[in-house]
């Protein structure tokens, strides 16, 4: 993914340092309510633009990852207290020489509480 990342950033990256160099003419801006009239560089006004819409995809991606960033936040809290209870159980249990042995069970049956032949017996 990385490869294709710079097979296309570093054509355009390329193609914008051309343009910059070509395009040093002056470029009248004006704001149409406003009385202002602002020369700048043709270049300049283009690798605005870009860098512009850049941030604002930036902003309008970090904006819509909200809802992701605040469950993984949950979940981290979550896993936190739940580390925090283990380690609490952890401590609540007896010393390793005092545990019970496990329960087993006898293998020997006496009598079955039930059968399971038509009829009941």
């Amino acid at each position: 993914m990385r490869h294709l990342s710079w097979l296309i950033t570093a054509p355009l990256t390329l193609l914008a340092i051309v343009f910059a160099v070509s395009n040093r003419g002056d470029v009248p801006i004006s704001f149409w309510p406003l009385p202002f009239l602002v020369n700048i560089p043709a270049f300049a006004l283009v690798l605005g633009s870009l860098v512009a819409g850049f941030l604002a995809g930036g902003l309008f991606a970090w904006a819509g990852g909200r809802r992701q960033r605040r469950a993984a936040r949950a979940e981290k809290i979550r896993a936190a207290a739940l580390e925090k209870e283990l380690e609490t159980l952890r401590a609540s249990l007896p010393a390793a020489g005092a545990v019970s042995p496990p329960m087993t069970v006898d293998a020997r049956v006496s009598k079955p509480l039930m059968s399971l032949a038509p009829g009941g017996r």
